[in-house]
């Protein structure tokens, strides 16, 4: 790539330019030379040259370093000069992965992102999971149901590998990095530093001859290393998921790579270096509704599997949602803090229109204006002042706060 340089300098990994997505291999080999065969103990990553840096090779990054890590290797971040890249790698948490002495876990509050979440347990992955789904569904508009529950089961899977199939020491880590809402594009990132997929599906099926035919048996479906323990869709239906929605896929493990892209169809490559785990890039693009609807079929059935909505939303007889207030928005005083739960809101109207949502503000005192105005008074306008009555009853919703909500909507009444 050009303008790209990464190179050793004694104990010094030296990053200028564009960390690209073809790019994982380079730092790594530079990383190994400095510890095993100069014998360093302590490695310096320096970014300060960076100028770009992508989201797959960067938490592919993070995963071997904090492998290096648990065996006694120090790493000092060296972050990039460029503002808005030195900000994302604090925002995406890539600083506090990679040197979590000198930079503190992120703080990033927006809707827009998750930063890269470590899970080593099967609670932790479900966390990281349900805080993806969750965010998606209040960031990106009119989604139908079906879209959302193939997203939300491709994260699952992927995730789940990495804590039934990989043997990772330092389990994962997922990260959803760019929301595109002029194409409407999700992507998002699971990397480990485990025994990677060449490795773990040789251990049952001995006809594989490679690397790179172990990733294209890995995207058949039924093809898993142990029958018991998962059917072996994992990979499969992510495939299937992002090709179908003409987005993209990538897949690094070993010395294999698997990549597809709408312009250049399926390719199956032999790397020169391997990458010690799994990484797996998924780019899903919701600008056809729809699209996903047949994706997810296994042995001629069609999946359909359960999602968010169901386990977070719905009451048990499936005749309502409960929308609890205060564990959807970290404030009530700001209408940043409201554009998420409206987003949340008219997608849930849109994929239950049956079932009425009861908005539970209790342990809520007070919202502001500015709050009342983005959830409700929009919701009051796009929707229609019959349609939102049919969809919405307010529950524990003190006199102040009705207050202000009457009058939000009151105002967008005068604008209809």
């Amino acid at each position: 790539m050009p303008g790209n340089y990464i190179y050793r300098d004694n104990n010094r990994i030296i990053i200028q330019g564009v960390l690209g997505i073809t790019d994982i291999h380079r730092p790594l080999v530079a990383i190994h030379q400095g510890i095993y065969d100069a014998g360093f103990k302590d490695i310096v990553l320096d970014f300060s040259g960076c100028t770009a840096a992508f989201s797959g090779p960067m938490l592919g990054l993070c995963a071997q370093v904090i492998r290096h890590r648990s065996e006694n290797i120090e790493f000092t971040l060296m972050p990039p000069f460029e503002g808005k890249l030195k900000k994302l790698f604090f925002n995406a948490n890539w600083a506090h992965h990679l040197d979590p002495q000198q930079y503190d876990p992120s703080t990033f509050t927006g809707y827009t992102q998750v930063p890269a979440t470590l899970f080593k347990q099967p609670d932790e992955q479900n966390h990281a999971v349900n805080k993806i789904v969750n965010c998606i569904l209040g960031a990106i508009d009119d989604i139908e149901r079906n879209d959302f529950a193939a997203l939300e089961w491709s994260v699952n899977e992927i995730t789940d590998n990495v804590l039934t199939h990989s043997e990772s020491p330092i389990g994962g880590l997922v990260q959803v990095s760019t929301f595109q809402k002029s194409r409407r594009l999700i992507q998002y990132i699971v990397a480990d530093a485990g025994l990677g997929i060449p490795t773990t599906l040789r251990n049952t099926h001995s006809d594989i001859t490679s690397d790179a035919h172990a990733l294209d048996r890995a995207i058949r479906e039924g093809v898993t290393r142990d029958k018991t323990v998962g059917q072996g869709n994992g990979l499969f239906g992510s495939y299937q998921i992002c090709s179908q929605s003409r987005g993209s896929f990538l897949v690094e493990s070993g010395y294999g790579r698997l990549s597809y892209a709408v312009n250049k169809g399926l390719q199956i490559t032999i790397s020169t270096a391997p990458y010690n785990g799994t990484i797996v890039v998924a780019n899903i693009d919701f600008s056809n509704r729809g699209l996903l609807r047949e994706a997810l079929k296994f042995d001629g059935k069609f999946h359909s599997p359960v999602d968010f909505i169901e386990t977070h939303y719905e009451s048990d007889d499936l005749k309502k949602l409960i929308f609890i207030m205060k564990d959807e928005a970290a404030s009530f005083g700001s209408r940043v803090a409201g554009t998420p739960v409206r987003n949340k809101l008219l997608n849930l109207v849109k994929m239950c229109p049956q079932q009425k949502i009861f908005l539970d503000f209790s342990d809520i005192p007070l919202v502001s204006s500015s709050f009342a105005d983005e959830v409700f008074g929009k919701l009051f306008a796009e929707l229609g002042p019959v349609s939102f009555m049919q969809h919405f009853d307010f529950k524990s919703l003190n006199e102040p706060a009705k207050q202000i909500i009457d009058y939000a909507i009151s105002q967008r009444m005068t604008t209809l």
